[in-house]
Order: structure tokens, then sequence, then C-alpha cells
């Protein structure tokens, strides 16, 4: 993407989230607003899309440069290639730019070579690639629709076109063993991703995962069984050389997630489609999690704007403390101080005392130590007022 005339005139940035709630079968974990939809129903709210795409132009285009975007999903990748440039195309022209990084979700079963030449296309750089285990017998369990083989031949192809690539990797999953994770990281590694994501599987209510469990069809481990599969990753990834920069993030080569570090550094961002969230000069929404509402707000000329929130001082510096601290680099001081025109030595005198143990504390920075990033709640809970 070319950068435009007014490129210094713009002072702010801005990171692009799009949604695409589609998936080719839905996963028993899953409690995210998406569903398995016919072309027809895609390509309709593509156009959707592009119109929620022009009233943000007229909204934010004179105010900043984008320079992160990020297509999530659901499955992005599952879109026509037709539908993908369509969209890519309707951005391009609607925002100034300097874009660092576009990301793409894609499951292993929709990534082929003319889905990868559609990416590249559209601008994208690195692909975000849900693998979530190389054990064929959880994917099945999971209701996933790759096997290990396609999900090795897509990583593949994708570092073959040149992009960087992420895996997603799930702990703690019914039936999952230590030797499942090890196998994890060794084949990951050494197909050589550069960045790897590890979750912590959480049972939602009103999932196929939850039913299971409660019909003791599957059996859900326990809190130290999860964090034990949980720490060997971490531990397996610092040994290959990944840091980890956020608590569930591993980078290799500082290969990190540019994109999601606006959210963790709580900086402005804008979510288009259905149930997107937003984040812009400390207000926050989301649009309608359905496609009635959304449809709705749209066809009358409307940003799809829900449980609008204007955040006090207070609660801009709770957000800011909560999300900083998820961050290997943690809490900039002077930044903190000169965003709030404070002294957070000072007014968070008591919680540093009582958790110093857990906390990596100097002049510029305040950080939680690597081991005990897995109590973090515990810890932040002491720095919220």
């Amino acid at each position: 993407m070319q950068k435009e005339k007014t490129l210094s005139e713009n002072k702010n940035t801005l990171g692009l989230y799009i949604h695409i709630p589609f998936c080719k079968s839905r996963c028993i974990y899953c409690d995210f607003v998406s569903s398995v939809s016919d072309n027809a129903c895609m390509d309709k709210y593509c156009d959707y899309l592009k119109k929620q795409i022009a009233i943000a132009k007229d909204k934010y285009k004179d105010k900043y440069i984008v320079d992160t975007i990020y297509f999530g999903g659901g499955t992005p990748s599952i879109l026509s290639c037709d539908n993908l440039l369509k969209i890519a195309d309707s951005i391009k022209s609607s925002f100034v730019f300097d874009l660092k990084e576009f990301s793409i979700e894609a499951n292993p079963c929709t990534i082929d070579k003319t889905k990868l030449s559609t990416f590249r296309q559209m601008g994208v750089n690195r692909i975000s690639i849900g693998v979530q285990s190389f054990n064929d017998d959880i994917l099945r369990m999971l209701g996933r629709a790759h096997d290990s083989i396609t999900a090795i031949n897509a990583i593949k192809m994708a570092k073959e076109y040149g992009f960087e690539v992420s895996v997603d990797c799930m702990t703690g999953l019914p039936n999952q063993t230590k030797e499942d994770i090890e196998d994890f990281v060794e084949k990951a590694t050494n197909l050589n991703v550069d960045h790897i994501s590890v979750y912590m599987l959480s049972i939602e209510e009103g999932t196929k995962l939850e039913e299971l469990i409660n019909q003791g069809k599957l059996t859900a481990k326990s809190d130290d069984e999860i964090i034990e599969l949980y720490d060997t990753a971490c531990e397996l990834l610092k040994e290959k050389g990944f840091e980890r920069y956020e608590i569930s993030n591993f980078a290799k080569n500082s290969k990190v997630s540019f994109h999601n570090l606006r959210y963790w550094r709580r900086e402005d961002y804008l979510g288009l489609g259905i149930s997107a969230h937003s984040l812009i000069m400390n207000e926050r929404w989301h649009n309608p999690d359905n496609f009635e509402d959304y449809y709705k707000a749209l066809d009358k000329g409307l940003m799809p704007m829900e449980d609008i929130e204007n955040l006090d001082e207070e609660e801009i510096k709770e957000e800011y403390i909560m999300l900083a601290l998820r961050l290997k680099e943690g809490i900039d001081i002077e930044k903190y101080n000169k965003k709030f025109n404070s002294d957070f030595k000072s007014e968070y005198r008591l919680a540093l005392i009582k958790d110093a143990k857990y906390l990596n504390i100097n002049d510029k920075k305040v950080s939680i130590k690597d081991e005990y990033l897995e109590t973090m709640n515990s810890i932040i809970v002491d720095f919220l007022k």
C-alpha cells in the first residue's frame, strides 16, 4: 500500500479489525459470533461490510493513519477470492496508510496456492493459522475441519510464499497429554513458524464442549492439569528461542503481532463487521452481534454501534494497567506519568510493596516476572481501586 500525500498531516495511528463470521464447521469449544453459511450469505455480508467501510471512511480518514489491519473470525480465508479482494480494495481506497502489518486468520483446510496468491494481492504479510493440535484424534474430537498433514502442508505453503506465519496451540484439552504439547512445539518450530499463541482451554457456557462434558462423554481437566500443560509449552518454546512478549504469545526474531499489541497498549482500533469491538478516543463500543441489526443500521447509513461507553479517567487507568501488565514490557512509568499527569510509584505505592516479590520494578518499568504470569489476575487486582 502506498503512502498518501496527506500522511504527514495525520498524527494518530489506527488499527483496523475486520470480522468475518463464517466457518466451514463449528468447533465444539467455540462461543464466538460465527456461523456455517452458504455463498449467498457471505456475498451479502461482504456487500454490507463495504457499506460500513464507506461510513468509516467519512468519519475517520482525515483523522488517522492506519498502520495495522487484521482479518479475524470465524475463518476469513473461507471467503471467495473475489470477496477478499473487494474488501481489501475498499479498505485501501478509504483510509490513509503507513502499514507495518496486515494479518489474516486462516484454517489449514482453506489454504491453497490460489488463496495465498490472493492474500499477496490484498497486501497481507502475516497469516495466523488455526492449528490447535497436531494430534488427529484431538482434532476430530474438537470438530476441526483439518488433520495434522493438512496443517503441516498449509504452514509449508505459507512459508514458501514468503508470509510471516503464526500458529495457535490450545492446551488443557480433554485427552491431551504432555507428549501432545511436546509434539506440537517440535513440529511447529521445525516448520520455522515466526509466532506461536498458546491458549488455555476455557469451557464456555452453551458450547457443544460443555454439553459433552455434562453428559460424561468427555472429561474436563483440572485447573492444575491445564496449567501444567501450559507451563510445558512455555518452557519448551523458551528452549526453542521464542520470546514470551505477552502472557499467551511467543515470537521468534521479534516477529510480534503488531495489531494485537495495539489492544494491550490500549491504542485506538476500529472494528468493522458483526460483533467487532472498537476503542477510539477513550470511547468503547461494539457492533451488533446479529446480522439483522447490523444490516438494519447500515441500511439507514448509520455506524452500527451498541453499548457505547465513555470511560472516565479512573476506568482508563485501570484498563491501561491491566493490559500493560499482560506484556513482558509492562508499564512504562514515564509514559504513564505523562499520560495521566500523575506519579505511578506514589499512586500505587501500596500495591508495589505488597506484590514486590512478583514484580520487576525499576525507575523506568514495572512488569510481572515470567514465573508469576499465570497468577496475573491476583496481582493486577491490587492495582485496581
